[in-house]
């Protein structure tokens, strides 16, 4: 889906983000990246660039609209940060390419690489992983006749469907489990279980964290994606866990229903994230709802200068407004959570995060 670029982001696509859904969201967490580089560039002197890696950046709209923002804002501190973009699938970063040729044309320094191409403890600055996480792989488990088994995938007996089928827990499994169990105090499966309970477990996002603190020498990790705290994520009221298909704005369960065609995603578990970066070595500064971080950072003044504009178009003042009001409610985008974790080599007190305030 991603690979060949047929993935469609956007109010006309399958699916909205919150960069899709209005470029204020941008700019409010450019507000909050310029004043953790300017911390950065106040503590530690260096002659290299301050730099902004992204992780699959989607069609390119987050970095777009945070060069946007510098442009206007902070022109010169352009001059001392380099872009960097760790895409793997080669459809989104041709998207990419096109929406920021612009900027490439102007000079601005944007540069397409894998993680194994960036030195060790080289990233000074900021690394951004927004709605990265719920789109990596996952490892389905299944409560049936008092076992737990690996959902894997298979051919149905016509040769053209795929469908879902039962296999014995493999050691890497078995010890993941046993892992979060003595980590966070949580069963699985919950007692008094239902036939047919299903979860997820997000068993790589520890080696993606550690190949990242690898090559962080002073700077922020932020992670925005949606999340639920352990004890919710693996309980008797959350039957089928959170695997969901995305297609032309609709959601399904039935990851298999049109493979390859839509989004898959799948919510991260809060507690295990911050668990496992904190065992790598990250310092957790703290976590927020979207919705809170963007009041902190501004978003309730735009609401209201939208109010004092002269001339205005009333309904494009409308439609500004709504999506505005979709980045903080709950039920919509105001529900991601914001995770900021930190890694620096000198002693010195937290960055302080504007977000949080």
């Amino acid at each position: 889906y991603y690979g060949s670029g047929k993935a469609n982001i956007g109010i006309g696509g399958d699916f909205v983000t919150s960069t899709t859904m209005s470029k204020e969201f941008a700019e409010l967490l450019a507000e909050q990246i310029r004043d953790w580089l300017e911390q950065i560039l106040l503590h530690y002197e260096s002659t290299e660039k301050l730099v902004i890696l992204e992780f699959g950046a989607g069609d390119g709209s987050l970095l777009k609209d945070i060069i946007s923002y510098f442009l206007i804002k902070d022109k010169n501190i352009l001059e001392q940060i380099s872009f960097l973009v760790i895409e793997l699938n080669l459809g989104m970063a041709r998207k990419q390419k096109k929406k920021l040729q612009n900027f490439l044309d102007l000079g601005v320094d944007i540069k397409w690489c894998s993680l194994s191409e960036v030195e060790k403890n080289s990233v000074n600055g900021i690394v951004l992983a927004h709605e990265l996480l719920d789109a990596f792989p996952v490892e389905r488990i299944q409560y049936s006749e008092g076992n737990l088994f690996q959902q894997g995938v298979s051919l149905d007996s016509s040769g053209k469907k795929l469908i879902m089928r039962k296999l014995k827990l493999n050691n890497k499994l078995n010890n993941y489990l046993e892992k979060i169990n003595n980590l966070l105090d949580v069963t699985i499966p919950p007692e008094n279980v239902n036939e047919g309970w299903t979860t997820e477990l997000h068993v790589d996002n520890s080696t993606w964290l550690n190949n990242v603190y690898q090559k962080l020498n002073n700077g922020i990790l932020l992670v925005i994606d949606y999340a639920i705290e352990a004890k919710k994520y693996y309980s008797n009221e959350r039957q089928d866990g959170t695997l969901i298909a995305y297609k032309n704005q609709k959601a399904f369960s039935n990851a298999l229903q049109n493979p390859g065609n839509c989004d898959l995603t799948s919510h991260i578990c809060t507690d295990i994230l911050i668990n496992e970066a904190q065992i790598i070595g990250y310092e957790f500064v703290g976590l927020v709802k979207q919705g809170e971080a963007l009041l902190s950072l501004g978003l309730a003044e735009k609401l209201y200068e939208l109010q004092l504009g002269e001339n205005i178009d009333l309904s494009l003042a409308l439609k500004k407004r709504e999506s505005l009001l979709r980045l903080v409610d709950p039920l919509c985008l105001g529900d991601f959570k914001w995770f900021v974790f930190q890694r620096f080599n000198k002693n010195q007190s937290k960055i302080r995060t504007r977000a949080f305030n």
